[in-house]
């Protein structure tokens, strides 16, 4: 009988092991992906405005996006940037639009 209580402490502390590996590696990916995102965007950082503006950014959101802390990703910012400009661009296009036709 204590064979079983040994396994079973014995199981669940291999369970509790693996489970902390795989956080810590989960942390390690992450850091890693946000490295790579932060390199791919420092190419973006000598890009000209009017190329910028062509994929939706700024230069304001480059140098906010690289301004993150280096094991946040700041590509999520860009995203967000981009997602605002395109709302804001549609929201122009809708009230021309609507003015034209008033």
């Amino acid at each position: 009988m204590n064979s079983v209580v040994v396994n079973s402490q014995s199981s669940s502390l291999v369970s509790t092991l693996t489970e902390m590996v795989r956080a810590v590696f989960g942390k390690i990916a992450s850091l890693a992906v946000a490295l790579h995102n932060r390199r791919e965007i420092n190419q973006l950082a000598a890009a000209d405005a009017a190329m910028l503006r062509d994929l939706g950014l700024t230069p304001t959101d480059v140098e906010g996006a690289l301004s993150q802390p280096l094991w946040r990703d700041p590509s999520a910012q860009l995203v967000a940037a981009q997602m605002d400009w395109r709302c804001s661009a549609k929201a122009a296009k809708h009230d021309n639009f609507v003015g034209l036709h008033a």
